[in-house]
């Protein structure tokens, strides 16, 4: 089912079954939308009151569910602040995460203090990555940011997902769009993957394109729509360059590669992230002879039933190795798969309007 609803969400498919889906769930597209112009509007004319922290927040968010690139985004703004002497904390709500605790501790900024079921996907990525930087927790993110405050002197927290929180005030709200489809579907959830109108652009401070490489004439529209909707609000540009390529094996143990290594290479992208399609881009700059796809949902769990539909797929394409994102290398990695599967890492590079963050 979840698979079903995916295909609709994301593809312009529409047969008898995506029509009879539509019509299905017009009234929760039409209740959803209610909804949020209700909830924005109150905290517009401030009905619904902010609550603030003693430091600097700033939230990193954006309209679109899935895979904008928020996550490498937090990273690159994480290590930015640090690099400026700043001392940084990192807020998330912990999707898809098991810990029963109002608030967890993932990392103190010296170690680990749990698992990735427990704290969920991005959290663990965001502690991997910022292994110095003090990562928590929690649905509440007022009495989240409270309590990391309590423990650790940082002066600047990131919101991570935060810009539809907006019971957190924030000094600086950073919208992510990704280039390569920057309103997603064009309509809004559960029809669409928009989570709120392309109006509410207007509230960002700054909007960091991602996944800017690509033709300069598309660029020029992008920026035409995002001046059209949000005027004089400012646009840094990102690409997301990979930093590392190893192999994945029973023990655990990662073999170096170098990125050229994908050339003239059969193979098959396995990925559970919200725009698999930028997975397959990325692989293609390296030259592979063919790529081939085969996708799960955002934040897939993956099995032992998932490795044998792999092991099958790679036999179908002949494919000489799986390639998968960081994002899915541990939950692949704790099933002790025996095929050759190759981790790509990337970073997002803010490549112009960097001087408006520093």
């Amino acid at each position: 089912m979840k698979r079903t609803l995916y295909t609709f969400i994301t593809t312009k498919q529409r047969g008898v079954l995506a029509r009879l889906l539509c019509i299905l769930l017009t009234p929760l597209w039409l209740l959803y939308g209610v909804v949020i112009w209700i909830r924005n509007y109150c905290y517009t004319c401030g009905i619904f009151k902010q609550k603030q922290l003693p430091c600097g927040v700033i939230s990193v968010g954006n309209i679109v569910a899935g895979g904008t690139g928020k996550t490498p985004a937090v990273i690159a703004i994480a290590k930015l602040l640090q690099e400026n002497s700043c001392k940084v904390g990192v807020l998330l709500r912990g999707y898809k995460g098991k810990s029963n605790s109002k608030i967890t501790f993932v990392s103190n900024g010296e170690k680990r203090l749990c698992t990735r079921e427990e704290c969920g996907d991005e959290a663990d990525m965001l502690a991997r990555h910022l292994t110095d930087i003090p990562i928590v927790v929690g649905k509440q993110r007022y009495l989240t940011g409270k309590a990391i405050l309590e423990r650790f002197a940082c002066e600047v927290l990131i919101l991570d997902d935060g810009f539809q929180h907006r019971q957190l005030s924030r000094d600086l709200d950073i919208l992510t769009i990704d280039a390569t489809q920057p309103f997603g579907t064009g309509k809004m959830l559960p029809i669409g993957t928009l989570r709120e109108p392309k109006a509410s652009i207007q509230r960002a401070d700054l909007i960091l394109l991602t996944r800017t490489d690509m033709p300069d004439i598309a660029m020029t529209k992008i920026k035409a729509d995002l001046d059209r909707i949000a005027p004089n609000t400012p646009i840094l540009e990102s690409v997301h360059e990979p930093t590392s390529l190893y192999f994945l094996n029973q023990q655990g143990e990662n073999m170096s590669l170098r990125v050229d290594y994908l050339k003239n290479k059969r193979i098959l992208a396995v990925c559970g992230i919200g725009n698999p399609n930028s997975f397959v881009s990325t692989l293609e700059k390296y030259n592979p002879e063919t790529v081939e796809l085969f996708a799960f949902v955002d934040h897939h769990v993956y099995t032992m039933s998932d490795l044998h539909n792999i092991e099958q797929k790679m036999k179908q394409h002949q494919s000489d190795f799986v390639v998968i994102t960081q994002k899915d290398e541990q939950k692949i990695a704790s099933l002790s798969p025996d095929l050759p599967i190759v981790v790509l890492g990337i970073e997002l590079v803010i490549t112009d309007g960097i001087e408006i963050l520093i």
